[in-house]
């Protein structure tokens, strides 16, 4: 399944999903630091090397210098703004589709990734632009030097090695300056490519592997080495009172990480229970323990997703007031399901060939890891880049799963994934659309742009925008500026 190519559908799939992500861009509502950059206090931190007193500036003095001017750039200039956000999402879908084997069922799988994505997702980093521009385009560059990493152990030709070297050390020197647990992950990733192509696959050295390495490490040195890290932070704050880890494990972040990835975790207990049902022995006591845990994990995930659809979330898609005894039980079942997805991962897959699924899967709790002990800031979007490369090794589930059917099965099984995927592009549209026109008509409110009174009222698809469209992260002076422009101003 995985050799197989998707035949040329990637070239009329991929600027579809390209022209899909330029207008999705010009119906965001920008929001909350949205309008902090793109005002005075982002003037001034650009002006002072984004460096400002940590009583005003907090978290926002900062050494991400790339994603700081990006974010600036990108909010006053909304064709960039289009631009930028079509061809990073672009890349990043298809970095996934070439790391998941580059097959017909892997491209449509990988289209459907941002249609999975959990409410926190859809609101700070698909629907709000300073969430894009911190964490899209650093991914979207790593993934694509793991592709060509990719490239080198399965054997294909390495492209130009002067020019591909000079490209992955800015690839990582540039992807390093946006967010911090990337950056250092960046360093990691160098060390490890290198020493696993020299001790498990033993490829020659590649000179694009050292380059990338160094952009890595000299990209860390120029963010760590920014004042705003070196000075106490009432922003930033970590935790390591194993009282306070437990608590915010249970009670916040697990849900964030695990529980609400319904979607994906479904994906994978289902291809679980496929490929022990063919692949182990029709009397192994082990195929069918592995199928009983499957089938009890979907219903468990199935029925706590539903009890906290009748929950509401505040704005920072934090649950509370929940019963102790359900958090308690459903952190307890996360560690549990993690402990199961790596025996059945161990168990079912051999390491060398299905590397990339080994490598998914660690980089999913490598990437967890750092938030378990942050107290602040703590939000669902810290998660996000775990979540790529758990969907990773979710594609890669299924794919080995649907190798087990014939060519008719994997045929009407693709069509309904594609109906699936027009229907959710047309339904994520829909919601934009309205989101925008609402959001068009309530900022002309007059008391709202004179500075009297907050907005009045929120948009139809509160999820869409930034913190569940809190009334108090717009901006009046924004809107009152951005209303007085003309359709060519607002776009250059």
């Amino acid at each position: 399944m995985q050799s197989k190519t998707s035949k040329g559908w990637e070239k009329i799939f991929f600027p579809i999903v390209f022209i899909y992500f330029f207008i999705f861009r010009f119906l965001v509502i920008p929001s909350g630091d949205d309008f902090f950059w793109g005002g005075a206090q982002g003037r001034y931190l650009m002006n002072h090397g984004f460096y400002g007193p940590q009583k005003i500036y907090g978290g926002s003095s900062n050494g991400r210098w790339i994603g700081n001017i990006s974010e600036i750039f990108t909010v006053h200039h909304l064709l960039v703004a289009m631009l930028a956000y079509a061809v990073f999402w672009t890349l990043l879908i298809w970095c996934i589709w070439k790391l998941a084997g580059k097959s017909k069922l892997a491209l449509v799988l990988s289209g459907l990734f941002i249609f999975t994505f959990q409410d926190g997702y859809i609101s700070t980093v698909l629907a709000w632009n300073a969430g894009f521009v911190n964490y899209i385009p650093p991914l979207a560059l790593m993934l694509l030097f793991l592709t060509f990493i990719k490239d080198l152990y399965d054997g294909n030709k390495v492209y130009n090695p002067i020019l591909l070297a000079v490209y992955a050390f800015f690839m990582s020197l540039i992807g390093g300056l946006f967010v911090e647990h990337l950056t250092l992950y960046q360093i990691f990733i160098g060390v490890v490519v290198i020493l696993i192509g020299r001790y498990v696959y033993h490829s020659n050295f590649e000179w694009f592997e050292g380059s990338y390495l160094l952009g890595a490490i000299v990209s860390a040195a120029i963010m760590f080495s920014h004042p705003a890290y070196h000075e106490k932070s009432t922003y930033r704050d970590t935790n390591f009172d194993i009282h306070g880890i437990i608590n915010n494990y249970f009670y916040i972040t697990h849900y964030w990480f695990n529980t609400l990835n319904l979607i994906v975790n479904i994906a994978l207990l289902v291809a679980i229970i496929i490929i022990a049902t063919n692949k182990l022995k029709h009397t192994s006591k082990m195929k069918w323990m592995i199928n009983l845990a499957s089938i009890f994990l979907i219903v468990y995930y199935l029925v706590i997703n539903f009890w906290l659809s009748r929950h509401n979330y505040d704005q920072f898609f934090m649950y509370r007031n929940l019963s102790t005894r359900v958090t308690l039980v459903d952190g307890v079942m996360t560690i549990l399901y993690w402990l199961f997805l790596i025996f059945c991962t161990i168990y079912l897959f051999k390491p060398k060939k299905n590397y990339v699924l080994y490598f998914s899967l660690f980089t999913y709790f490598a990437l967890i890891s750092p938030f378990i002990i942050i107290i602040s800031p703590i939000n669902s979007r810290e998660f996000f880049t775990a979540y790529v490369f758990l969907y990773i090794a979710a594609i890669l589930y299924v794919l080995k799963a649907a190798s087990y059917f014939n060519k008719s099965v994997i045929k009407n099984l693709k069509t309904v994934l594609v109906v699936v995927l027009a229907l959710c592009a047309v339904s994520v549209g829909y919601k934009m659309t309205a989101n925008y026109h609402a959001n068009m008509v309530r900022v002309q409110n007059e008391r709202f742009l004179s500075g009297q009174a907050q907005l009045p009222n929120h948009v139809p698809y509160r999820k869409y925008v930034l913190s569940n469209d809190a009334l108090l992260q717009q901006s009046s002076t924004y809107w009152k500026e951005f209303l007085n422009k003309s359709w060519l101003q607002r776009l250059l």
